[in-house]
Order: C-alpha cells, then sequence, then structure tokens
C-alpha cells in the first residue's frame, strides 16, 4: 500500500471512527425561518432550552444506524402507503447476531442482504486474499464500497478473526417474549395489549424459527386453530456441496433488480440510499410480523462457483376484501388487504380470505465481473379478482386468478463502474424495465443513475424495484444521488427523483407528475460531536375540489428541514438535540418539533437509561413529523406527532449476563384529545 492510501486510511479512521453510531436527519427550508421566529415559537424553545441545560448539554440520543433510522422518517413522511416492519425487524436480527465478514464465506457475507452480488465477491474475496480486515475503514476502500455504504453496514458486521468465530459451531438459541399495552387512565380504558413471542436457532448446518403475535385489539385464545393472531416458522438447512440452503416454513425473495420479487418493499423507495440497487438475488427464513409479504412452503437454493439457482413452491393465505353474490358465497375479491390488523368485523372478514399458490425458479450464471439472471414464477389465486372499473385507479388494476411473471437482469462491473438493469414482464399484462450504474471515480465521491418505466398494467404482487409511487405499476421515472466528502471531516449527499404517472390513480383521474429531493450535510468537527443538516422536499399533482365538476389538478409539496446535534460530554452519556419543521403547500400548514433524548450507561451495574422529551406544534396531519425512538430489542417505535403535542419515553435496560437481558418502556403522549400512554415490557434469553 503506498503513501497515499495509507494517509487515506488514517484520515477515514478517524472520520468513521466518530461518526459510528451518529448519523441522524430531518428537514429544511428558508421559509421556516420566518416561522420559528414568532413570539410562541420562541416560548416553546426556552422551556426546551432549560431543560436541555439541565440534562448538561444540547443533544439527543438513537440507538443503532442513525443514517438508517432518518431514512425511515423521511420515507414514512413521503408515503403512507410503506410499511417498513418486515425490513425493520430483519435489520433488527443482523444487529442482535452479526455478520462475521472474516469468514470469507459468500453465504455468511450475503446475510447483509443489502449488498450486491459484486459486494459480496470483493469483500468475501479480500479477506481470502488479504486476510481478516481488522477495521471498517479498510472496507470503504475497496472498489465496489464506499462510507455511506460502510455506514450502514457498520452495526450489522463483526471483526471477530475466523479463527476465533466458534460461536455457530455450537449453536444459538435466543427466545424473546414481548408484551406492552395502551391505555388512557382518565377513562380507565385499555387500547390493547400486544404479546409477541421468538424463538430461534442458530448453528452452522441449521436453523430454525417461530413466531407468535397478537396486535393490540385482536382476540387470543385456544378456539382457533392457533390460538394466537399470527403463527410463523420455519427450518433452515445448509449442507456443503451443490444444495446451499433449504428452507421449509415461511420464506422471503429477493431476485435480480427486484421487478419480479423483493421482500423488502420499504428499501425500493429510498431515495438517498447508498445505491439504487437490489441486494443479492436469495431466500432467506422468514420471521417478521409483516403477516402478507412472504413466502408458505419449501425453497431449495443451489449453487456453484458460477452458476446458481432457486426453487420455491408456496401456498399462503392471505387478507383480501371479499365480494359476494349472495349472503354467504364469495364469489372474488376486490384488492389485497395489507395492513394486518384483524380487530373489526370487516379486518376479521378479510383475515386470510384469500389462498395464493406460487411455484417458481431464478437462475444466475457469470463470472466476477458480469451476471446475469432469469425468473419465472406462476401464481394462482383461490378467488378471482374483480375491482371495481367504476373508479378511474382500478382502470389497470389485476382481473382474473392466474398471473404468471417473467424477468430478465444483468449485473456488470468494469473498475469503478456498475451496470445493472432488469425487464420483467407479467401475464396478463404489460413489461417493465430498469436500469442504471454505480460510479466511485475517487474515494471522495459515489455516483447513482436509475431509469425506469412501469407500465400501468404490469402486475407482481411481490415485487419492489425502486419506485416512488406504491404498486408495481404505473411511473417512469429518472433518478440521481451523488454522496461526497466534500472537505476535511464534511459530508455532503443529494439526491433527486423526477417521474410521471401516465394513467389514473387514487386520488388523480388524470396522468400527473411528482418530484423528491434530499439535500444533506454532515460536519464532524471533533470525535465526541456530529453536526447534521437536511432539507427534503417533494411533490406530486392530485384532483383538485371543484364544484363544476371540471377536471383540474393542484401540485402538492411537503418540505422539511431539520438540524441534529449528537454529543457525548462524558464516558457512558450520549446527547442529541433536534428541531424538525414543515411546511406544505399549498394548505399552507406548518409544524415544528423540539426533541432532547439521553441515555446513560451505568458503569458498575449492569444498568443502560433512555429518556426522551419531545414538544410538536403542527397545523394539521398533513405537516406531521416522524421521530425515531429508541425502543425493545427486535421492535421499532417511529411515532407520526401532529397537533399540541408533547411526547415522552423513558427505558431501561437490565443485562445480569452476556445473553439475558430485560428492558422495560414506559411512555406518553400528551395532546388536546387527553393523554395516552403505552407500557412495553421485554425478556431475552440467549442459550
Amino acid at each position: 500500500m503506498d503513501f497515499k492510501m495509507i494517509s487515506r486510511r488514517r484520515h477515514s479512521d478517524h472520520v468513521l471512527n466518530c461518526t459510528e453510531n451518529r448519523m441522524i436527519a430531518c428537514g429544511c427550508q428558508c421559509e421556516f425561518i420566518k416561522y420559528c421566529i414568532n413570539i410562541r415559537m420562541c416560548r416553546r424553545i426556552a422551556v426546551v432550552s432549560m431543560i436541555c441545560l439541565c440534562l448538561l448539554s444540547p443533544l439527543f440520543c438513537q440507538e443503532g444506524n442513525q443514517a438508517f433510522n432518518e431514512s425511515v422518517e423521511g420515507i414514512l413522511a413521503l408515503s403512507d402507503d410503506i410499511d417498513p416492519s418486515a425490513l425493520l425487524e430483519e435489520l433488527a436480527g443482523l444487529k442482535e447476531s452479526p455478520v462475521h465478514i472474516n469468514s470469507g464465506d459468500e453465504n455468511e457475507i450475503s446475510r447483509l442482504f443489502f449488498l450486491t452480488d459484486f459486494q459480496v465477491l470483493v469483500l468475501a474475496d479480500h479477506v481470502r486474499k488479504s486476510g481478516n480486515v481488522m477495521t471498517i475503514y479498510e472496507i470503504a476502500l475497496l472498489p465496489a464500497f464506499d462510507r455511506s455504504t460502510v455506514m450502514l453496514m457498520a452495526p450489522y458486521i463483526s471483526l471477530q478473526p475466523a479463527s476465533l468465530n466458534t460461536g455457530k459451531d455450537f449453536g444459538r438459541t435466543q427466545a424473546t417474549l414481548t408484551t406492552s399495552a395502551r391505555f388512557n387512565p382518565g377513562e380507565n380504558e385499555t387500547e390493547g395489549v400486544r404479546s409477541l413471542l421468538k424463538i430461534n436457532h442458530e448453528r452452522k448446518h441449521l436453523g430454525f424459527g417461530l413466531t407468535a403475535e397478537n396486535d393490540p385489539g385482536e382476540p387470543f385464545g385456544f378456539t382457533d386453530r392457533y390460538g394466537t393472531d399470527f403463527l410463523s416458522g420455519y427450518v433452515e438447512f445448509k449442507p456443503n456441496g451443490l444444495i446451499k440452503r433449504v428452507i421449509i416454513g415461511d420464506f422471503a425473495l429477493r431476485t435480480g433488480e427486484g421487478l419480479v420479487f423483493n421482500s423488502s418493499q420499504w428499501m425500493s423507495s429510498w431515495l438517498s440510499s447508498p445505491s439504487f440497487m437490489s441486494g443479492r438475488s436469495t431466500a432467506t427464513p422468514y420471521s417478521s410480523t409483516e403477516e402478507n409479504s412472504f413466502f408458505r412452503g419449501i425453497s431449495l437454493t443451489l449453487g456453484t462457483i458460477n452458476a446458481g439457482a432457486v426453487l420455491f413452491a408456496s401456498a399462503n393465505k392471505i387478507d383480501a376484501r371479499l365480494l359476494f353474490e349472495d349472503d354467504s358465497t364469495a364469489s372474488g375479491v376486490s384488492n389485497l388487504v395489507r395492513g394486518g390488523l384483524h380487530i373489526t368485523e370487516s379486518q376479521q372478514e378479510a383475515h386470510n380470505s384469500l389462498k395464493e399458490t406460487v411455484a417458481g425458479l431464478h437462475c444466475t450464471a457469470g463470472a466476477d465481473k458480469i451476471r446475469g439472471g432469469v425468473t419465472a414464477s406462476a401464481s394462482w389465486f383461490s378467488l378471482p379478482f374483480r375491482p371495481d372499473r367504476d373508479k378511474p385507479e382500478n382502470l389497470n388494476a389485476f382481473e382474473g386468478d392466474r398471473l404468471l411473471n417473467l424477468g430478465a437482469n444483468l449485473r456488470a462491473g468494469t473498475g469503478p463502474v456498475l451496470l445493472f438493469a432488469e425487464a420483467g414482464l407479467s401475464l396478463p399484462g404489460s413489461w417493465a424495465a430498469t436500469a442504471g450504474l454505480r460510479a466511485k471515480p475517487t474515494g471522495r465521491a459515489t455516483f447513482n443513475l436509475l431509469a425506469r418505466h412501469f407500465s400501468p398494467d404490469y402486475h407482481a404482487f411481490h415485487s419492489g424495484a425502486y419506485k416512488a409511487g406504491s404498486g408495481s405499476g404505473n411511473e417512469t421515472g429518472l433518478a440521481a444521488s451523488v454522496h461526497l466528502e466534500a472537505a476535511r471531516h464534511l459530508f455532503v449527499t443529494a439526491a433527486v427523483d423526477h417521474y410521471r404517472i401516465p394513467a389514473p390513480r387514487y386520488r388523480s383521474s388524470s396522468p400527473s407528475y411528482g418530484s423528491r429531493t434530499e439535500i444533506k450535510g454532515e460536519y464532524l468537527p471533533r470525535d465526541d460531536i456530529s453536526l447534521r443538516v437536511a432539507y427534503s422536499s417533494s411533490s406530486r399533482e392530485y384532483d383538485a375540489p371543484s364544484e363544476t365538476g371540471a377536471a383540474s389538478s393542484v401540485t402538492h409539496i411537503r418540505q422539511q428541514l431539520g438540524f441534529v446535534m449528537d454529543y457525548d460530554p462524558v464516558t457512558g452519556l450520549h446527547l442529541t438535540t433536534r428541531a424538525s419543521l414543515s411546511l406544505i403547500s399549498p394548505a399552507e400548514e406548518r409544524g415544528y418539533l423540539l426533541c432532547q433524548d439521553f441515555s446513560y450507561s451505568f458503569r458498575r451495574v449492569p444498568l443502560r437509561l433512555w429518556f426522551r422529551y419531545a414538544l410538536c406544534s403542527t397545523e394539521g396531519w398533513d405537516s406531521r413529523l416522524y421521530a425515531w425512538e429508541n425502543d425493545l430489542l427486535s421492535s421499532f417505535s417511529v411515532p407520526a406527532l401532529y397537533g399540541e403535542m408533547t411526547r415522552s419515553f423513558i427505558m431501561i435496560s437490565w443485562k445480569p449476563a452476556e445473553r439475558v437481558e430485560a428492558r422495560l418502556k414506559y411512555a406518553y403522549s400528551d395532546s388536546g384529545g387527553g393523554l395516552k400512554q403505552e407500557v412495553k415490557g421485554q425478556v431475552r434469553i440467549g442459550f
């Protein structure tokens, strides 16, 4: 390694060391400044400032990957159609069982599902040729990686030398019991109790898992088939040789760029992600609590050095809204129901009302620098889809009880440039295609570009390619992003996406346009301080209210600005302060959020404490703001804050042994509508 490379590594060591687990963001607009200086807000800021002083310093704490947490907030603000639960739970599992990259095993490294085939190959080859990776900064210097990708990986990897990584040889079993209750003490009314039991076992060649859950308000008992509302499980075999993995039970699929299959649909909307590319094509065990996006059956993964295949068959019951010819006989379904709640009579009627049978395969072949694949699947439904054609958004909706999907994908790498593309076909229906590139001309810059087209009548119920809107079709667009080390200790990310919706959709009876923009900057003046500012904007055309009935449209614009300061004043204490502002046009709704968190790890006892106080004021639901919260293990909390509201929580963790942990969390929200409280408890035991 030459002198420049050594200097580069030393600089990267310093930068990444002071940024690990410290990335949060929000959004911003110049007009917000005028809004901030009104007297009412100033009074509220003064109150929060006094609280911050009492906490020794103005700052906020978040656990895990802060850049990822911030992206969750941004995506939720831009779309109510995205459910990130499956992805977040998968990441929580990775954090608790980190990937041992120094094993040099491609199957082990591919557990980082957001990495591409090339990244997995490059990292595995680097370990085999150069030995154990000593620091995460070493990974950022590899051709297929950059700082953004490394920061995304950091919470989920272990640098333990391969020779010392013996834990999996003996196996690991883990059981987690979680319960929570929401209630209003003023009315002495409990809104519901959520219970969750997770058991999983992991060994070199064998694994199994069980998930049982009841959402708040859902009935629980032993009169039904399982007793719990949702029950999921799997058994996984990983033999040596041609057969790489066999999964019996529940599993998830990801192929190509996601045009046909991608269970982590949330990733498809992440505008400023390190790359627009989907992760590695694979079948993985499913242990999430999202109840309608997985497969239930068997999957078989085969592989050699230059070729591989995934064969699968599934028969799973999913939620759908039934149509009746008479009072008792269902003649079809109008649409799928994705919420997963089964409380009301209509929700219980939709529960597991449609059987989906899917069979297919995905084959790949190629060398290190080029790899291609094909996907084919056939789906059958127990009842036909019969959408209401009188509604404009249903003019191109899927109709019938059978669906055939075909796809072909290609990835090629030449030095600092990676190219990717996929084309998909649905019968009945039409086609879709996506193509782009990822370029890293220098160690300081990474560029991403993506073009896509989804025909209005393209149908793929389990797709998850990058897309601004919901559904599998009806969009044409171009997206680009750049990640720069602009100066010493200064990092900038900018992303933009322009798209067209060619056919009518919900709330838009004619073709429409939309766009998204994100600009983020991070400054790291010292090892114990990080400053972050971000601006985001999204616009989309909707039908305008009209008394005459004449068709017209209005462009809705949502803008957000945020500032975050992260600080470690003393050992064991982490503080962060955040301010967020939002502006909605043309409704002229405004809102702000002030948030103060801290966490403290006690030295002499195995206790850790988290605390938050948040103050929110918005003029309506559209100007709502999201704030990621520390939560129980394998859980997440991203509440929407709106109206005149204060929110606070306190959480304590007790860890008497390495594989034993208990957490207790109390949270409340105080608004004009009353006090809402929530209590959560969790016990986790590992063997």
